[in-house]
């Protein structure tokens, strides 16, 4: 009964220093692995005889968040409701009836499933082999101390292996060996003994019998039992930090359970197992990736896929830029269903499609001009709507092109103007359009049903896409539009399109996950940005299609931001190494694949409402775009995202 006090006393102190330690703290600090080097460890490790290890949490971390996470997937295997709770509630009272007749609380796994067969009714066999068939699929060797481990067993020292649990040895050593553990020379399980690191009495045992007056050193991860246990028995120790307790305070909780203790685990052993220090790792921007864009990107792929499957669709189109890093992890993931990666942009959708936007075009390339910080002259503007060829006619209407269309008068009379020459402006982007479709037509061929992915957040590009193929050009394909997310506006546009199913959201609109939106869209440029800086290319903006002398398409693209492509390619090596990751850990186990819109949101939810300044400022600060794209006149007025910080979020102090 003491040891089991003790336990819950234990537990209680892990919980009030991590209520001690608050949010408001840990977001001022930088997230990285406080480990010594694996050779600096195993060079110490080498002065001693006998050199011992604990198993889990130590030679062998769980890709899951806690140790009875297990049990949520037996639960699933076996089709039982409440397994989880079962399943402790009977190891509980088994080691509370030991304990009562003979004081120790050292209970084996065949004696769990006889107790379980008994009184749950579950299969003894069957829950016996599933259970550890779950453990060996979520067990993985410790990186960083695998590396500690072979280097000894390379050196030729003597490593034994002492840990508490349930499964007997013969299942122990298949554990190990499933993880890559061989050479050691004796391995000490507590249900084998009867007693275990805990009580002392398993070091005693093994001082006595097995050390002969060698030295030894013991590394494990539980503070009271593999530290302070095993110097009371004069054992020599190091303490490892478990990777849970070392990287809980930077993990958000509010996520579902198998999913959430997938995403902490994976990015407590990336973070905090010592193994992935090398530079790309270290990187703010490449952690910014794997930690937030990773299940973000993850999740809205196998969304779209899964959908796709469902409903028959040939081919998913991945709209550009944000597109880029969509179409790499999707293609990574699956190829039953092929992908195209589109090239296309919002102010080149709006000229394709100018009759149709014909509101959205005037009011992204006049009104929008007038209202910027620079103001545009009656020439630029031309320029970015490509009817330059009607600037002499404007002239002889009264208008001077170095006029600066700064007033709202003068954006409604240039565009009353425009208007007036409709059918010039038509002549423009109906060979635009023409070039567009030589481009995408081959990428339709065969197709009847296909899906228009992008970002959002009005939908601008998929809209367009089903408005050329299925009205335009009228062919026998159906365009689905998915969006990551949606405009949290009082008269949202895609809102008609969202509840007729044609255009879907993945994380939230105004009808989905509305208390995300609600959030992201009260600083929605920082929000929107901080998505964008996952889902950017490295490469241009489409300004537009034009055809060749030959009668070819060929594409037109904007002002390159080179400056951004560093920062682009470190986030996104992030991203791919988390999807990576999790193919390895968690396939084969498709509920893990199952990400909802709240699960792959609340990562990157977390960093921008608790670590904002020290995971996403700081290290982007740098990252320049140009506040009103859209033609070829040069860099326009180029902002950064320090510059857009301080507009938005000192502006509401």
């Amino acid at each position: 009964m003491y040891s089991k006090v003790k336990n819950k006393i234990n537990i209680v102190r892990k919980r009030l220093a991590w209520n001690k330690t608050s949010v408001k703290d840990i977001a001022k600090e930088e997230e990285k692995a406080k480990r010594t080097k694996s050779t600096v460890l195993a060079r110490k490790l080498l002065e001693y005889d006998v050199i011992s290890f604990d198993i889990f949490d130590t030679l062998i971390v769980r890709t899951l968040d806690k140790p009875t996470d297990v049990f949520l997937t037996v639960g699933q295997k076996l089709g039982l409701l409440n397994y989880t709770t079962i399943r402790r509630e009977a190891e509980l009272a088994l080691r509370d009836e030991r304990e009562a007749k003979d004081g120790s609380r050292e209970v084996t796994f065949e004696q769990i499933y006889d107790y379980m067969e008994k009184y749950c009714g579950i299969p003894k066999e069957e829950g016996m082999k599933t259970e550890f068939e779950m453990e060996q699929k979520f067990c993985i060797a410790n990186p960083y101390m695998k590396e500690v481990f072979d280097l000894l067993v390379n050196f030729g020292k003597t490593v034994i292996i002492v840990s508490d649990m349930y499964f007997p040895e013969d299942m122990m050593r298949n554990l190990l060996s499933s993880c890559g553990y061989e050479g050691y020379d004796k391995l000490f399980v507590s249900c084998d003994y009867g007693y275990g690191k805990r009580s002392g009495k398993m070091y005693q045992k093994i001082s006595k019998d097995y050390l002969n007056g060698r030295s030894v050193i013991h590394v494990g991860d539980n503070e009271e039992v593999d530290r302070n246990m095993a110097k009371e028995n004069g054992w020599n120790t190091w303490w490892y930090e478990d990777i849970r307790t070392a990287g809980d305070l930077f993990r958000p909780r509010l996520m579902s359970p198998c999913v959430g203790s997938a995403y902490r685990a994976m990015a407590n052993i990336k973070m905090h197992s010592g193994a992935f220090q090398t530079k790309k790792e270290l990187l703010p921007r490449y952690q910014y990736g794997y930690l937030a864009g990773g299940i973000m990107i993850l999740g809205y792929v196998s969304w779209i896929h899964k959908q796709a499957v469902q409903e028959g669709m040939d081919k998913i189109l991945f709209i550009a830029r944000d597109g880029y890093i969509m179409k790499k992890v999707y293609d990574m993931l699956y190829q039953d269903i092929p992908s195209e990666y589109v090239y296309l942009s919002r102010n080149a959708a709006l000229k394709l499609t100018w009759n149709f936007n014909q509101y959205e075009l005037l009011k992204q390339f006049v009104t929008r001009r007038a209202e910027s910080e620079k103001p545009y002259t009656v020439e630029e503007i031309f320029i970015s709507l490509e009817i330059e060829h009607l600037l002499e006619t404007a002239i002889k209407d009264g208008w001077n092109k170095a006029k600066e269309i700064k007033e709202e008068e003068d954006a409604k009379k240039l565009k009353e103007w425009i208007v007036s020459h409709w059918e010039d402006v038509s002549k423009v982007y109906e060979t635009s359009q023409k070039a567009f479709r030589k481009y995408i037509s081959p990428m339709l061929k065969g197709c009847h049903h296909v899906a228009a992915v992008d970002t959002g957040w009005r939908g601008t590009c998929p809209v367009a896409l089903k408005h050329l193929i299925e009205k335009e050009w009228g062919l026998d394909c159906e365009v689905t539009g998915m969006m990551i997310g949606s405009c949290k506006y009082k008269q949202n546009n895609t809102l008609p399109l969202i509840q007729s199913g044609s255009l879907r959201t993945y994380i939230f609109s105004p009808i989905y996950n509305d208390h995300l939106a609600r959030f992201h869209y009260k600083n929605n440029l920082i929000h929107n940005t901080c998505v964008e800086f996952i889902t950017a290319a490295p490469h241009p903006s489409v300004y537009n299609f034009y055809l060749d002398e030959e009668g070819e398409y060929k594409i037109e693209f904007e002002y390159p931001e080179v400056e951004n492509y560093e920062i682009t390619k470190e986030i996104q090596e992030g991203v791919m190494d988390f999807v990576s990751d999790y193919k390895k850990y968690y396939q084969g186990v498709h509920s893990f694949f199952d990400i909802s819109g709240l699960d792959a949101y609340w990562p990157l939810r977390y960093v921008m409402e608790k670590r904002f300044d020290i995971a996403v400022r700081k290290p982007l600060k740098d990252y320049v775009y140009n506040k009103y794209v859209g033609g070829l006149e040069g860099k326009g007025f180029m902002s950064t995202f320090e510059d857009m910080c301080v507009e938005e979020l000192e502006a509401k102090e």
